[in-house]
């Protein structure tokens, strides 16, 4: 019986040390990976409730879908909803921000290309969006740094210039992004396949 007991206070004894060491492992990776960030929708952009609306504003150039080409605008949507911003009084989503952008003259042609955003028009959306720009990728940890504060909408230029997709979180053990990717069923890139980001900050309600 007193070999069973010490058995048993052994083992009682072993999971609270694997629980004491893990417990601040845990805490801190959910730190990393967005805890208190919004918390963002996941929107695809050739979801069927949107995928075939045309986008783009007509012009020298050829205008696509929001499957084809909506992957920036359906970024865009995700931050405003996670954000509680409505477009005139609607849930943001694809489907009505593509459509109000149409109507308010948020799209431009350049090289051919008539589905490119006009990036400041969000904030006529809402006077608690910020255009911070279109640059290139600054240092991990003060763009990790801008992500982590809770205001900052970080759109990603991944895939060779050919994709964006919108940070939800980063991890600095791998220098990496958790996203919402709204086309591939990809959650998550690395500081080194991002080429350049569009950045918005975002006042409290």
């Amino acid at each position: 019986m007193k070999v069973m007991m010490g058995l048993v206070q052994a083992i009682l004894a072993l999971s609270f040390i694997m629980s004491a060491t893990s417990l601040p492992m845990l805490v801190r990776r959910n730190d990393l990976q967005g805890a208190g960030l919004p918390k963002y929708p996941l929107y695809l952009q050739c979801d069927k409730r949107w995928g075939n609306d045309e986008m783009g504003t007509p012009g020298e150039g050829e205008r696509s879908t929001i499957c084809g080409e909506g992957c920036a605008m359906s970024c865009v949507a995700m931050g405003l909803a996670g954000n509680n911003i409505t477009i005139e009084g609607a849930t943001a989503t694809p489907a009505t921000l593509n459509a109000w952008l149409e109507a308010n003259q948020g799209y431009t042609c350049a090289g051919g290309d008539c589905n490119n955003l006009v990036l400041n028009k969000p904030e006529a959306i809402s006077s608690r969006v910020h255009l911070v720009g279109e640059f290139p990728k600054p240092a991990f940890s003060d763009l990790c740094s801008s992500i982590m504060k809770g205001n900052y909408l970080a759109i990603l230029h991944v895939h060779n210039r050919g994709h964006f997709v919108l940070t939800t979180g980063c991890n600095t053990a791998d220098q990496s992004f958790n996203v919402n990717d709204p086309f591939y069923p990809t959650t998550s890139y690395a500081y080194a396949d991002v080429a350049d980001i569009i950045a918005y900050t975002v006042d409290a309600e």
